[in-house]
């Protein structure tokens, strides 16, 4: 009689799942619930985009959440729990121009926020750079940013990188709005360009949508979650689009699959 046959490995199917993110960016709240920038009232237009989320884009892995969480009124930080604990994901957090940021720290310190520079998720890595200048509106990433990150993606070489800051760190095409942004950003791209696992660049503070592609990065800017401004205006300009954010899929072999939704307030 024959023997029996060898039994077969099992097979492995390569994981194929994506890490699923939600990007939100510039709410500009105020302490006041009724708050409102440009006529648009900031916390509505948070909670239509966010339940727009919930409705369309969840389960979710975890939510970014880069700057001008408020608008200079350290009181509005008291309306993101109401807003994101029902989502049930780690909410990470970046400060930007409007926000104030001790502030910020004290009253964000507990889930679902976390506020550290960086976070493993399985394939990937995620930074979160403080581009911040106290008083300003304009960005700049100090030396000891730029160590963080370069090494931080060479000890994280295993996994894909996705880099989040609050300004932007490309040209948007807007004399006004250019004039606003991360001051050297030169140095960041220096530095990503050392690394092949940067997968992506993505920001906010424009208060606009954009897609594009850098040396095979893929550099995305998230629309506000309030009011936008005209794309492609060399003055300041308010634009007539609705509120906005992010998803983005992103898979273990380094794609990334985003788009932007645009929220119609309700009534």
């Amino acid at each position: 009689m024959d023997p029996d046959p060898p039994a077969k490995a099992p097979v492995r199917r390569k994981r194929t799942k994506p890490l699923r993110l939600l990007h939100f960016t510039d709410p500009h709240l105020y302490g006041d619930a009724g708050g409102r920038l440009r006529g648009v009232s900031t916390l509505d237009s948070l909670k239509c985009c966010v339940a727009h989320a919930r409705q369309h884009h969840f389960p979710a892995d975890a939510v970014l959440l880069t700057g001008d969480l408020v608008h200079d009124d350290a009181r509005g930080y008291g309306h993101f729990s109401s807003v994101f604990d029902a989502l049930r994901a780690p909410v990470h957090v970046l400060a930007g121009n409007h926000d104030l940021p001790r502030e910020m720290q004290l009253r964000l310190a507990s889930r679902p926020f976390d506020l550290a520079p960086i976070v493993r998720y399985r394939d990937w890595v995620i930074f979160l750079l403080d581009s911040v200048v106290p008083g300003a509106t304009h960005g700049h990433l100090g030396d000891e940013t730029l160590a963080f990150v370069d090494e931080g993606l060479a000890r994280h070489s295993d996994a894909h990188a996705l880099v989040c800051v609050h300004h932007h760190p490309v040209p948007m095409g807007s004399e006004w709005i250019d004039g606003i942004g991360i001051d050297n950003a030169g140095r960041l791209l220096e530095v990503l360009d050392r690394h092949d696992n940067v997968r992506g660049l993505l920001w906010g503070h424009v208060h606009q949508a954009s897609d594009g592609m850098r040396e095979n990065v893929a550099m995305m800017s998230t629309p506000s979650t309030c009011v936008q401004f005209l794309p492609a205006s060399d003055e300041f300009a308010i634009d007539e689009r609705p509120p906005g954010y992010r998803w983005l899929h992103l898979y273990p072999d380094g794609r990334i699959d985003t788009r932007v939704e645009w929220v119609e307030p309700e009534g």
